[in-house]
Parts: C-alpha cells; sequence; structure tokens
C-alpha cells in the first residue's frame, strides 16, 4: 500500500520492519530511508511523519508501552533503570530483523502464546542491551536449579494448556526475563521447546497406543492438527502419519523417548 502519516506521536515505543518497497520517516526534521526488510523504532512521545516511496509497499509495526520497556531493562540489571531510548530510527542488525520477522510470523500463524512471548522478550531485551541509550549492565545470574526444576515439573503437569512465559516466570518465584535466560542458561533450550518436545513425547506414546492423529494433537496442546505435524516433524524428523506407518511390533520396547527429561540431565533431581 502507498500512504502517508502527517506529523504524529505515540504514547509507547513502535518497532517495526518494512516487507515491500521503501519507507521514509522524518524525525526531528532528518528523513531516513528504510529500506526492504530494514528494522526501525521510533520511540515514545517522539514527533514524526512517514511516507512510502512506491506503490507496491507493506511494513508491519508492534507497539510497547514505555513502561513495559523500563520493566524490560530493570529485569535485565536487576535493579531500577529509565526507560531506554534508541538514537537511530534505522537499525542494522540481521539477527534482531531476523527475529523480528518470525515474531510476526508466529502471531500470523497464530502460535502458542509462550513461543510468541518468549520470542518477543528475547527480541526486545536484546534490542536493549545492543542499541538502547545507556544501555543496562545485564545482571550476573546465579544458580537457581530449584526454581527451573519448578517449571519444568509445572510444563509437565500442564503440558496440555496454552502456558504463557508469565505463568512460568512466576512458578520460578522469577523475572520473565530473568526466567528465560536462567533456563536457556541450565537446559540449552528455551521453555517453549522443552514444552514442545515433552508433547511430542506424550504424543509418541498416544499414537502408539492407536489414538488418531486429530486427537492426539488436541490432547496434547497444539492448536490443529497442522500446527502438531510441523511441530512433530521438526523434532522427530518425520509427520505423525510416517510415524505410524514405521512402527514395527517390538518398536521402541524400551519405551518412548525420554528427551525432555534429558535435557534437563545438568540439574541433580
Amino acid at each position: 500500500m502507498a500512504n502517508e502519516f502527517r506529523r504524529h506521536v505515540h504514547g509507547g515505543f513502535c518497532f517495526g520492519i518494512v516487507q515491500k518497497g521503501v519507507r521514509v520517516i522524518n524525525r526531528g526534521g532528518t528523513s531516513t530511508e528504510i529500506p526492504e526488510e530494514g528494522l526501525f523504532v521510533i520511540n515514545p512521545g517522539e514527533s514524526h511523519a512517514c511516507k512510502s516511496l512506491c506503490g507496491d509497499h507493506s511494513y508491519v509495526t508492534v507497539c510497547v508501552e514505555a513502561e513495559n520497556m523500563k520493566a524490560i531493562a530493570s529485569q535485565i540489571s536487576e535493579k531500577a533503570c529509565a526507560s531506554p531510548y534508541f538514537k537511530d530510527v534505522l537499525l542494522h542488525d540481521l539477527e534482531l530483523s531476523s527475529e523480528i520477522r518470525r515474531f510476526f510470523s508466529l502471531v500470523e500463524m497464530k502460535s502458542s502464546v509462550l513461543e510468541t512471548e518468549s520470542l518477543l522478550l528475547s527480541f526486545l531485551s536484546t534490542l536493549i542491551l545492543r542499541h538502547g541509550n545507556g544501555a543496562p549492565a545485564p545482571f550476573r545470574m546465579g544458580s537457581q536449579d530449584a526454581a527451573i526444576k519448578r517449571a519444568c515439573e509445572f510444563m509437565r503437569m500442564n503440558y496440555a494448556r496454552d502456558l504463557s512465559l508469565k505463568q512460568l516466570s512466576r512458578e520460578a518465584c522469577l523475572s520473565p526475563f530473568y526466567f528465560q535466560r536462567l533456563f536457556i542458561e541450565n537446559t540449552g533450550v528455551s521453555p517453549h521447546d522443552y514444552l514442545v518436545q515433552f508433547r511430542i513425547k506424550k504424543a509418541r506414546a498416544l499414537l502408539l497406543e492407536g489414538h488418531g492423529i486429530a486427537g492426539v494433537a488436541l490432547d496434547t496442546g497444539f492448536a490443529d492438527q497442522s500446527h502438531f505435524t510441523r511441530s512433530f516433524k521438526r523434532v522427530t524428523g518425520v509427520t505423525p502419519g510416517g510415524y505410524i506407518r514405521a512402527i514395527q511390533p517390538g518398536f521402541l520396547a524400551n519405551g518412548v523417548d525420554a528427551a525432555p527429561e534429558t535435557l534437563y540431565e545438568k540439574i541433580r533431581r
């Protein structure tokens, strides 16, 4: 679409990426061209105008309240911090550009709350550390084995629910940012990946018992059969149908693979 917005302000931070064409953002009297796949940021209360340079143009944005950004900055350093400020409109960061594109894809696909929240928090915290003015120094994390074990147990007991990062961090009695970083440090995977792998473990057991694929998908917490099939193949290398066809008498005689537990082998039970 081709559009033009006269000078205005936002109450919160605005982060976006240009999908097609070129967008021009005028901030403080300086115009910046945002190319295709360019990542841009607008600070709250900052007067700006924007327009597209061509007819074939599209972009997507996500707005985050200033208080939420302030909270994330404080969680990074474990002390009170001011809301971050980004001096550049265009951010040259391929990793973050890729992350925010994936975030918008998850939103479009209506992925799980945990996966979407986790990716957004990762994006925002990395953004603050790399590009925020006066970015807080990361707090050095200590051992919180018991907290992570509680969260893992909570996920195993509630794997069919659409769990959120807030729920898991509350169970661990940690901030969402601190919890996510600590979980990855201790298990080697994100909370979302741990949950998905545990769900697939349960799904494999149900398929072995002869349950139908559609029913198994819903019983193990997946939004639909398509989402289940994608996740199953990503974890096992085959589709649920292919897995069923491959099963032979005596196959997995020693039980279903307990991958989620082995991911946690670094923590003593």
